[in-house]
């Protein structure tokens, strides 16, 4: 018999709209942006959900393994809602944790590059990952302390990661950049995460793509900076990076938008017609490649708060919610990693976005 979605979603609605009522409020990080120390900062958060941080600095002295304490919760947030959930979003819920579990996998094999393709010894990195199971069984130790990129591939045998490692290792090896392995990683993590999606309720699904295709949008917009200002790399490269099923930022338009001076005018006319309020903000002037890219992906940042504003003020009975307060709480754990970095590292007048 069909679960009516008031079943599935009334008693988890009620637990997350508490939750994302007590999620830091921006005056409060504002605040902690403004003490003169670390110290500080750990003081204004003791009253809070994260007052355990200060104990973690105490005992070690050490930023880093604060953010590992910041990981660990972050994870321990999805797994918590995923227990109320029917399976299909259940397993959605794992299809984002993966996200997780690909950037540990990305600092292990990193140590492994370092040591034998770069020579480093620098071994500082192996304490600031993650070595408990997040979805699939890696044994994270084995591949750090790994010989080859055989040897990797076999310790993740079973898991979809080890046919990525087999595709691009001689890659790796022959540019010493671990750069492609890393798109494939990210590549596969958008793919399984859109099945996942395909196998929702068609309402729970269409809400679920307008959010995924706007971090889509978010995540493309973030590689066209980096390749083209910072690595050089041709529009052929580059368009090989862009992730299918944006909203907005289709190949056409990275392509449009590489190549132009100008905000591309396919785009503007797509989020003027669907955001009228974001006008203003896409009128603004801007000079310089680097300078238009942020702008656009402030002006995507935006859309997605629009997206999110819509799902809090409707119909409450849906996997909306449940998708909002993993975005709400996600830039909540950003914003307290960039304040706490920006007083360790001695930046009083750093500053928050909204």
């Amino acid at each position: 018999m069909k679960i009516s979605a008031l079943s599935k979603y009334a008693f988890i609605n009620a637990k997350l709209r508490a939750r994302i009522s007590k999620i830091l409020p921006d005056d409060l990080l504002q605040q902690i942006a403004k003490t003169s120390s670390l110290d500080e900062a750990f003081v204004l958060l003791r009253e809070t959900n994260f007052a355990d941080l200060e104990k973690t600095y105490s005992g070690t002295g050490d930023l880093k393994q604060v953010e590992l304490e910041l990981l660990k919760k972050q994870i321990e947030f999805y797994r918590d809602v995923r227990q109320y959930l029917d399976p299909s979003a259940g397993q959605l819920v794992d299809s984002l944790l993966i996200k997780y579990e690909i950037d540990n996998l990305k600092n292990a094999i990193r140590v492994y590059f370092n040591r034998n393709i770069h020579k480093s010894t620098d071994k500082t990195i192996v304490h600031y990952i993650l070595y408990e199971t997040i979805i699939q069984k890696i044994p994270v130790d084995l591949i750090i302390n790994a010989e080859s990129f055989d040897e990797i591939a076999g310790h993740c045998a079973g898991t979809p990661y080890s046919r990525i490692i087999d595709q691009y290792s001689q890659d790796v090896e022959t540019n010493s950049s671990l750069f492609r392995m890393e798109i494939a990683f990210d590549h596969f993590y958008y793919q399984n995460l859109i099945s996942s999606i395909n196998k929702l309720d068609p309402k729970d699904c269409n809400i679920t793509q307008r959010l995924i295709s706007v971090e889509i949008d978010l995540k493309n917009i973030s590689w066209v900076i980096r390749l083209k200002d910072f690595y050089d790399l041709t529009l052929k490269e580059v368009l090989a990076a862009v992730i299918p099923g944006g909203l907005n930022l289709n190949k056409a338009a990275v392509e449009e938008l590489y190549n132009a001076e100008n905000f591309p005018v396919a785009l503007q006319t797509s989020i003027k017609y669907q955001y009228p309020t974001l006008s203003s903000l896409m009128s603004s002037q801007t000079s310089g490649s680097t300078s238009r890219l942020l702008l656009i992906h402030q002006i995507l940042e935006e859309i997605r708060k629009e997206e999110t504003q819509k799902i809090l003020a409707g119909y409450p009975f849906n996997i909306g919610i449940v998708l909002v307060y993993f975005i709400l709480k996600d830039e909540e754990f950003r914003k307290i990693r960039k304040v706490l970095n920006a007083k360790h590292y001695g930046r009083t007048e750093e500053r928050l976005k909204a």
